[in-house]
């Protein structure tokens, strides 16, 4: 029994918001939702009147927090900049408030100290083992794919 599909501009598929031009702007929005209200529930242990150390608040930030912002991460990196660029802003301002940093400290500055790298560095990061992954993958289905992207 066959029956047609409506058209949507987008389509919500294992967390991953899609739309029509592939564009990723709803599902960046979608995360910094899903991000603040993570971190709305956590801030009592990693905001500025934390008792915990900062090498715990920033074990809560890698993983907890992080894994929000980079989840699907190898499909969305295609996106815009500016997209990404706004998911490191929420990188940056969580550090902030974790460290209790003053205005004129840069945010290269914080995240050296704390051994965090930039969004796009993470990002590249998780991609590159990714698709090393998809090499070895015993689906040879999978494993045409990524030797036809490589060819390609």
């Amino acid at each position: 029994m066959e029956e047609d599909l409506p058209w949507e501009n987008q389509v919500k598929y294992l967390g991953l918001i899609l739309d029509s031009k592939l564009s990723f702007r709803q599902h960046a929005k979608y995360n910094s939702d899903k991000f603040w209200n993570k971190v709305y529930m956590i801030i009592p242990l990693i905001g500025r009147h934390s008792p915990l150390t900062l090498n715990n608040k920033v074990l809560l930030f890698k993983q907890i927090l992080r894994p929000i912002l980079t989840y699907s991460a190898p499909i969305w990196c295609i996106t815009a900049k500016t997209h990404r660029r706004k998911i490191q802003i929420l990188q940056n301002k969580i550090l902030r408030i974790m460290t209790n940093a003053p205005w004129f400290v840069t945010n290269d500055v914080i995240h050296k100290d704390l051994k965090i790298e930039l969004i796009e560095d993470h990002v590249k990061n998780l991609s590159r083992k990714f698709f090393n992954q998809l090499q070895d993958h015993k689906n040879p289905l999978i494993k045409s794919q990524v030797e036809y992207a490589h060819t390609n």
